[in-house]
């Protein structure tokens, strides 16, 4: 019986010494991507996001994994541009939505429901909780900014 129990335990290890899941730091779609990691933003590109102010589906073929998570690009040079500088142009608060964690909660971040506000891009669950986030922009951010540090490691189910 010992001896069952000490080959279960090491067993178990390679799975202790994995990294967090994506999922409890970064929004990510049910399954793998081509990249081998859960999928980020929903395969909408994040630099067409914020640079564009358009929602432009990725594509696999030009796939970088970020955080544990896979983003999906339109283009080499949008690719380019997330590998250079990350923290630009991924979303904030993991691609939750920002309202959400603006009150402590982490709800899915949909790409097609975003705002672009100083050069950061913020995502949301639906239009009432972006028309929510509007009306205080800067005291939301903030309050988004600051649960976000005490929730991050936190999975979405234990909020």
């Amino acid at each position: 019986m010992k001896r069952i129990i000490a080959i279960a335990a090491l067993a178990a290890l390679p799975m202790l010494a994995q990294p967090a899941l994506a999922a409890d730091e970064v929004n990510v779609t049910t399954g793998i991507s081509a990249g081998g990691a859960p999928l980020a933003v929903h395969g909408v590109d994040p630099v067409a996001l914020l640079s564009g102010k358009q929602v432009v589906a990725g594509s696999s073929d030009f796939n970088i994994i970020h955080e544990g998570a896979s983003y999906y690009f339109a283009s080499q040079a949008n690719l380019d541009a997330f590998t250079a500088e990350p923290a630009k142009f991924a979303p904030q608060h993991g691609g939750f939505c920002s309202f959400g964690v603006s009150v402590g909660k982490k709800f899915n971040g949909d790409p097609s429901q975003f705002l672009v506000q100083d050069g950061r891009l913020f995502l949301f669950l639906n239009s009432a909780t972006r028309d929510a986030f509007l009306k205080d922009t800067a005291g939301n951010a903030v309050k988004a900014d600051t649960f976000w540090g005490d929730i991050k490691h936190t999975a979405a189910a234990d909020l």
